[in-house]
Formats: structure tokens, C-alpha cells, sequence
């Protein structure tokens, strides 16, 4: 775990493989209101989640990138923000939880239960900064989905989550 670097709106900036081309990285973040919404309701696992698996390259594992929810979500004012989503999947062989209080507590790592992906959804919303270069979208939810029987790596039913596969990786 490492201290998080403030860049603009987000508290912290993290690698992600490219939705176009899964052989080239990216930059996306996790805003500083997002991030504050975990710690104001004690969502501590999340938190953990975040240190452990999306802060040091943890996106760098997926193996599926899919584009737009097949749901409604609104953003603000934008009432098609499920067409601007990506999901990035995998198995993780990890998952963490916060062991002690907020102010002196740390993640702690720990099996994740059988047969369940990490999913991670980004909001594509591409913005430039100075000193680093361009963000291209910010990071919106995390969790553990149980696993499709069909496609290893994937979350269950994904051909009806999702309006279109980006890419998968042999791994």
C-alpha cells in the first residue's frame, strides 16, 4: 500500500490496459468524492479492495474488457452513461479485507471464495494534466461477481450484462 497521489479531481491515479488494444496502458483514477463516499460510510473492504488490488497495477490483470452496461445509468445530466462504461474482469487469487480502525487499521489479504471474478467499472470521461499526461476515465465501482460457466474470467451472464466484448486475453 502506498500513499495516494492527488491528481486534479482524482485521489489517486492507477494503470489499466488500453479498451482499444488490451497490449497498451493507460491511466484512470478513482475521484477524491468516491473515495471520501468510502471512507464517510465506513466501507472499509472497499477500501481495502482498492489498496491492495486496483492500486499497484491490479487492472493490469484483466482478461476481459467489455463496453456498456446493458441498464440504465445516469451521470449527472447525461441520461446514457451505460454506453460509456467499461468492465474489466478477472479471477483474482487474492481479495482483501481492513483488519483494525481507520486511522491505524491496514488491508489484510485473504483467499477469495470459489468460482467469483473481480469486476472494476470505469466511466470513460477523458481529461489531460499537466505533468501526467491523459486520464481516460475515472473509476466508479468494484466487486466480486460469481463467474460464468462459459467463460473463465468472466462475470456470469456477461453476454447480457454487457453491450459488446472490447477484448479477451489468453492467458
Amino acid at each position: 500500500m502506498r500513499n495516494i497521489q492527488r491528481v486534479g479531481p482524482y485521489a489517486e491515479i492507477v494503470e489499466a490496459r488500453s479498451p482499444e488494444n488490451s497490449s497498451n496502458v493507460i491511466r484512470v483514477g478513482v475521484r477524491e468524492d468516491s473515495f471520501q463516499h468510502l471512507l464517510h460510510h465506513n466501507l472499509a473492504t472497499l477500501v481495502a479492495q482498492f489498496y491492495g488490488m486496483i492500486q499497484d497495477g491490479g487492472l493490469l490483470q484483466a482478461v476481459h474488457a467489455f463496453k456498456g452496461l446493458n441498464r440504465p445509468l445516469m451521470h449527472g445530466d447525461d441520461e446514457h452513461a451505460d454506453k460509456s462504461v467499461v468492465v474489466y474482469s478477472w479471477r483474482s487469487e487474492v481479495d482483501y479485507v481492513w483488519v483494525g480502525s481507520r486511522f491505524d487499521g491496514k488491508p489484510v489479504e485473504k483467499s477469495p471464495p470459489p468460482n467469483i471474478v473481480f469486476a472494476v467499472l470505469i466511466r470513460e470521461d477523458p481529461e489531460t494534466f499537466p505533468g501526467v499526461g491523459e486520464v481516460f476515465g475515472s473509476i466508479e465501482r468494484w466487486s466480486w461477481i460469481k463467474e460464468d460457466p462459459t467463460l473463465p474470467h468472466a462475470p456470469i451472464d456477461w453476454h447480457k450484462r454487457y453491450a459488446e466484448t472490447l477484448w479477451s486475453r489468453n492467458i
